[in-house]
């Protein structure tokens, strides 16, 4: 006569590329909000370990310094500013100036977005320390494309559009996101932020219009 056996409990395999992928995903977003919360510095692996509830190894197979997390929350943050970017370039008037004054408002819009202001000074505080965090800017050779085609097509005397574009982000961006940047919310109300545009957009085209320069 034989006896049955008891069977033995499954033992937990290596997590499958999704289930990976989720626990990243996880990592990432909960590091974000300590990040935004507290800053690079004052954040601790242990803590993102403790507020995603896994073992260290979990933690550290992925990300193996907190530089390497936060470029990951970066890229993360980057990916969504893209697709945000996309949305509003799908949605821009036909008539090429009225183009760049629509990505124009965008760059001041995103560059004042609270989450991207608190990412934006982790990361120039960390660079201050020789240690930079995020990559170039994929946004401004966009703007100058469509400076280029305003340029063609007569609505602006635009001979170099990178410096160009480069000058109309100082004009209407810089401005506002470095004193937010400091602290100052003046422009965080969206009526205040359109009065603003409308007086800065009006100054920079009428110093870039043809035949002034």
């Amino acid at each position: 006569m034989t006896t049955a056996k008891t069977p033995r409990p499954a033992r937990a395999g290596r997590p499958t590329k999704r289930q990976s992928e989720r626990i990243a995903a996880e990592i990432v977003a909960r590091a974000r909000e300590l990040f935004i919360a507290q800053g690079f510095a004052a954040t601790t692996m242990e803590q993102v370990i403790a507020a995603c509830g896994i073992g260290k190894d979990t933690l550290y197979r992925r990300f193996a310094t907190k530089e390497e997390l936060f470029a990951a929350v970066t890229q993360k943050a980057l990916e969504r500013t893209e697709a945000w970017f996309e949305a509003v370039a799908a949605e821009c008037p036909e008539r090429p100036l009225d183009r760049v004054r629509h990505l124009a408002r965008w760059f001041l819009d995103a560059n004042l977005d609270p989450e991207l202001l608190a990412l934006k000074r982790e990361a120039f505080i960390e660079a201050m320390r020789a240690r930079p965090l995020v990559g170039a800017d994929p946004f401004t050779p966009k703007l100058a494309e469509a400076i280029r085609a305003a340029a063609a097509a007569g609505e602006l005397a635009a001979p170099d559009t990178d410096f160009v574009a480069d000058q109309l982000i100082a004009a209407l961006v810089l401005g506002p996101s470095n004193a937010a940047l400091m602290g100052d919310d003046t422009l965080a109300d969206p009526a205040a932020r359109d009065a603003w545009f409308d007086r800065a957009w009006r100054l920079f085209v009428e110093g870039a219009a043809p035949g002034r320069g």
